[in-house]
């Protein structure tokens, strides 16, 4: 069982990862366009939320991880969402987008997170069947937590005490895990959209990629 202590270590060493990884979207030359400019941001922005999370839950994690958690469903979308519009998106998708802030249709409905996530890993070279499964344990996971369902109802009167918010803290541990691997696919979209020849790609990435393995291989080894 981890304490706090333990986890504000494991939320450090992630909040470390996610600050190693956004000076190397500099790095990788991606030039302007309707698609990068559509992508880009998105990715970034994930990349940012995951930043807020992480000081919300190193600030007062007792007090905060219940607003913190609500920011990770944010950070997953912002980071399917720029997949999906780094190659998966038609043009006129992608334009209309663009223009109205609008998803696409799957037929007569706006486009499903989970079909988001499906075309997105697929037109990506990533493991759909696994992404498919974190997005969905995620989406109904969090969905109560974000629009107020009776989730929060159940962790605000776990306790005698108003307020009291305190957990077992391993319960907290596959969160950062999870929103770590989303600040890694999220550079993964602008490697994508990146010029560099391969070698010069990974002199860029490689400072990152180490330091992701040494994160999740203390997590195999810890946990």
């Amino acid at each position: 069982m981890a304490s706090a202590d333990q986890l504000q270590l494991r939320i450090r060493a992630a909040r470390d990862l996610v600050q190693l990884t956004r000076p190397v979207f500099a790095e990788l030359g991606v030039r302007v366009d309707d698609r990068s400019a559509t992508a880009m941001p998105l990715a970034l922005a994930a990349l940012d939320t995951a930043d807020a999370i992480f000081v919300l839950l190193e600030q007062d994690l007792a007090q905060f991880w219940v607003a913190a958690l609500t920011l990770q469903r944010t950070q997953m979308e912002y980071v399917l969402r720029a997949a999906f519009f780094a190659k998966a998106a038609g043009h006129e998708e992608l334009m209309r987008f663009r223009r109205t802030g609008k998803m696409p249709k799957r037929g007569k409905r706006v486009i499903h997170i989970a079909e988001v996530a499906r075309e997105a890993g697929e037109h990506l070279g990533w493991d759909s069947a696994t992404l498919l499964k974190v997005v969905n344990t995620h989406q109904k996971s969090l969905s109560g937590l974000v629009h107020g369902g009776v989730e929060v109802l159940g962790i605000y009167t776990q306790h005698l005490e108003w307020g009291d918010l305190t957990i077992n803290w391993d319960e907290l541990a596959h969160n950062i895990d999870n929103i770590s691997v989303f600040v890694q696919l999220a550079l993964s979209v602008a490697m994508l959209l990146s010029p560099l020849d391969p070698d010069a790609l990974d002199k860029a990435v490689r400072p990152v990629y180490d330091r992701s393995v040494s994160y999740f291989s203390k997590k195999n080894t810890k946990r």
